[in-house]
């Protein structure tokens, strides 16, 4: 079994590709996996998808923008979160295909036909996404992607609970940004790489982290 983080800009195009990337990969090779993603908005992070966007960084408009919609749309995902954590997956996923493959806005239309495709209460949503809770969830996801070192998106960390005492491995570097051929290549040859069975130690463009336990929640 697995255990991985995802963090990502839960607007991004390049995290939708890796999200799918990834969750394909488990279910060819049959791995049992549990899933958190984890959202981020460092100064990193905005900067990439502001230039993904095509937007100069100079142009302060579309950055506050960019730092007030990737905000909103992580308060939507923690509180969808609150009605189980797969159909808030699901969620972000729709939330992102919305906006990235459909090419609509990040509106409320978006945002409300993205919950009702996931099979959520739309009403709780809006209520729970002005909450404290909420509030205190994403400040926890900001401090664990400061613990695991995290500074782009998407970055992935995986953890195999069938052999704990190896550290888990980082990978943040998928080869293209905008190729899901290219991007479903290169995780395959880096997740292939961390299985046990295949090599010892994964050995492309990854990086390991410290145990799990620390990070466990």
């Amino acid at each position: 079994m697995w255990e991985v983080f995802l963090y990502i800009n839960p607007l991004c195009s390049y995290c939708l590709k890796v999200e799918q990337a990834i969750i394909d990969f488990t279910r060819k090779h049959d791995i049992e996996t549990q899933y958190h993603f984890v959202t981020t908005n460092n100064m990193e992070t905005i900067n990439e998808y502001m230039q993904l966007k095509g937007y100069q960084l100079c142009d302060l408009q579309n950055r506050s923008k960019v730092s007030t919609d990737i905000y909103e749309a992580a308060s939507l995902y923690k509180a969808a979160s609150c009605q189980g954590n797969k159909k808030a997956r699901n969620f972000l996923m729709n939330l992102q295909e919305q906006i990235n493959v459909l090419d609509n806005p990040f509106n409320a239309e978006s945002v409300k036909v993205a919950i009702n495709d996931s099979g959520l209460d739309y009403e709780a949503i809006m209520e729970d996404k002005q909450s404290e809770c909420v509030e205190q969830g994403i400040q926890r996801d900001q401090q664990l992607a400061i613990e695991m070192n995290i500074t782009k998106a998407p970055t992935v960390v995986v953890f195999d609970l069938n052999n704990e005492d190896r550290p888990g491995v980082m990978i943040d570097d998928f080869g293209s940004k905008t190729s899901e051929e290219v991007i479903n290549s290169n995780l395959t040859a880096m997740l292939e790489a961390a299985i046990p069975e295949v090599a010892e130690q994964p050995t492309i463009n990854s990086s390991t982290v410290i145990s799990l336990d620390k990070f466990r929640r």
